[in-house]
């Protein structure tokens, strides 16, 4: 992939190209480090063999993540910027059942399509990994959007819970996260069996939160 040059007539400086330069390969490192997760376990996540997979010297890595420990939170990061990037997009709604609908799904979807970033940040894929408080700031920034929509709600009275759209917000995740990660640890035999575990809870969640619903009983 050919890197972008910038625009005709455009001043870019030497230190604006280095710091290009060190992004694309800070990003090039997480990934690979997210790749051999996936593909070969924790185990696998080393600074030696992280440098075998890019060719580059252990030298580099270290210089940009400390070793493993920070490489482990700058995984946990960079799936923070990926939920709430996808939630982020979701747009609000009039009506809350709707809305928790669409959150609901854009969590399945991040973490169906980031398995090994989900894990990092909340299976405890990697032992003895602790999230650094700047990560664990970033979760609670990636829910911004649903705790601000929460309170939207709150004001208009359509909550059956009007007290803290924190607690809500984390009342709704809670759930979510328990079918998500049974499903990614294997306790479901197919997908399609996690995914009805998953509707099901999310119309119970609706009906314990938004005024005038109910769980439909089969």
């Amino acid at each position: 992939m050919e890197t972008p040059l910038p625009e005709r007539n455009k001043r870019i400086t030497h230190w604006q190209v280095r710091e290009q330069g060190h992004e694309l390969l800070r990003r090039n490192v997480v990934e690979a480090a997210s790749r051999l997760l996936v593909e070969e376990g924790p185990d696998a996540l080393t600074v030696r063999r992280i440098a075998q997979e890019l060719e580059c010297s252990t030298k580099i890595i270290y210089t940009m993540f400390q070793g493993k420990e920070g490489l482990a939170d700058a995984l946990y990061q960079e799936g923070c910027e990926r939920l709430g990037h996808m939630i982020g997009h979701i747009q609000w709604l009039p009506a809350p059942a709707a809305y928790l609908r669409e959150v609901a799904e854009a969590y399945w979807a991040f973490a169906l399509a980031n398995p090994s970033y989900y894990q990092v940040m909340f299976c405890g894929a990697i032992p003895n990994f602790h999230p650094s408080t700047v990560s664990i700031l970033n979760t609670a920034t990636a829910l911004e959007t649903i705790v601000a929509s929460m309170q939207q709600y709150m004001e208009q009275e359509l909550l059956l819970r009007a007290d803290d759209p924190v607690l809500v917000t984390k009342a709704l995740w809670a759930p979510l996260h328990g079918v998500v990660s049974l499903y990614l640890l294997g306790h479901f035999s197919t997908l399609e069996d996690a995914k009805e575990v998953f509707e099901r809870t999310v119309q119970a969640l609706i009906a314990s939160l938004v005024s005038g619903t109910s769980f439909p009983h089969s």
